[in-house]
């Protein structure tokens, strides 16, 4: 069966390749934004798969659930911050640059070209298939495990499970409407509201 008709193969094989790159430089120190950031790069080659869900809602409501996926986010990050002391924002500061982001054209890297193309791989090669078979709990689950063991190698089990938690979130906002740019601004704008409440 040819390849280019089954995202999933294609998932599949660079999500495994991606797993045996991280895994083998994990005793590797503030290495995990590039790695991350060149590993992302490549499945670009994601795109070739795309094609708008004829289901997909209008820009318009893909957007407003987007900038409300993101305030969600915020409200789990502060109800969470008081019981993980790892989830606190000035704890992630230290971590994000234990990972090797050290100045802001790189978080406007991750936030411009990294979160977007985290998106498309994980939505258009592995939810959209998974949605057309599973529960969307059970889909949103999947993704949302995949997705957290890429940082599996290098942070504390407090801050996988706040990712695990907010891809979760990410997860049923895609299947809602259907179109990458809800995730995408989930992200994003949680991330933004979350460095203006803390400047």
């Amino acid at each position: 069966m040819n390849i280019i008709k089954k995202p999933v193969y294609g998932f599949l094989i660079l999500f495994t390749t991606f797993h045996i790159i991280l895994f083998g430089m994990r005793n590797e120190h503030q290495v995990f934004w590039h790695l991350y950031t060149g590993l992302m790069l490549f499945s670009s080659i994601g795109y070739i798969f795309y094609e708008r869900n004829i289901h997909s809602k209008r820009l318009l409501d893909a957007i407003i659930t987007g900038i409300l996926t993101s305030f969600v986010i915020v409200i789990l990050h502060t109800i969470l911050s008081f019981i993980m002391k790892d989830i606190t924002y000035f704890h992630l500061l230290k971590v994000i640059v234990g990972l090797g982001v050290y100045v802001k054209w790189q978080l406007i890297i991750s936030l411009m070209i990294s979160i977007p193309l985290q998106e498309l791989f994980f939505r258009n090669m592995l939810q959209n298939y998974l949605d057309d078979r599973f529960n969307q709990f059970v889909s949103a689950m999947i993704v949302s495990l995949c997705v957290t063991s890429l940082y599996m190698y290098f942070i504390s089990i407090e801050l996988l499970f706040f990712i695990f938690i907010t891809q979760f979130i990410l997860a049923l906002s895609y299947h809602n409407t259907k179109r990458l740019i809800t995730p995408i601004i989930g992200q994003i704008f949680a991330i933004i509201i979350l460095m203006l409440i803390y400047r």
